[in-house]
């Protein structure tokens, strides 16, 4: 007996080494407010990883779920490339986890805690924003600042860059005396050749 074409699909198809992705959300059902931003330190409360903590790399706002480093990890197959066809090599990836799984640690007894948004005034220059608290108390949890000392650092100039001589140098100098266009050719070959504008 002949196997159906399904079957040969199923076969060729190994569900296993297909990537990993996040499982859609609507766009109604996305969180608007995050709690957890890049940088944070939680805690994971639920799945393989659970009692371990770690530091966000990564928001997926899009699936309401977030990349933490060196944690949730999964081997993910890479083929043979064209440089080197006999290497195939196995990689550990890190993946997404949902956010309902995670909790922030508190900064002073590094224990798991809820958080709350809170309307401060600054007293220096009386404008108001909102912070991170734990819930119920007074204690801060701060956002952690990007690193921009770090992005510079692994920033590294190619030769397709344009140099920074290059991007100040004025090339345009407008002119009242002179039309947008260069000259009325242009300008017919953007019209209609069959308008009776033309």
């Amino acid at each position: 007996m002949q196997p159906t074409v399904s079957t040969m699909m199923r076969r060729f198809i190994n569900t296993k080494l297909q990537p990993i992705r996040p499982r859609y959300i609507a766009p109604e059902d996305r969180i608007k407010n995050w709690r957890i931003v890049r940088g944070d330190e939680v805690l994971i409360t639920n799945g393989k990883e659970k009692g371990k903590t770690g530091t966000v790399r990564k928001v997926l706002r899009s699936s309401n779920s977030v990349i933490i480093n060196d944690r949730n990890l999964s081997i993910k197959h890479i083929r043979p490339q064209a440089s080197d066809p006999t290497k195939a090599t196995r990689v550990q990836i890190e993946t997404p986890i949902h956010v309902s799984n995670l909790s922030l640690l508190d900064p002073l007894t590094r224990q798991a805690v809820r958080s709350r948004y809170r309307s401060v005034v600054d007293p220096v220059t009386g404008k108001s924003e909102r912070k991170r608290f734990v819930s119920g108390t007074d204690v801060e949890i701060p956002k952690p600042k990007a690193d921009i000392a770090k992005y510079k650092l692994e920033r590294q100039a190619s030769a397709k860059d344009t140099s920074p001589a290059d991007a100040r140098e004025v090339t345009f100098i407008p002119d009242i005396n002179v039309p947008p266009f260069p000259n009325k050719s242009i300008v017919d070959e953007l019209r209609n050749p069959f308008s009776k504008f033309h």
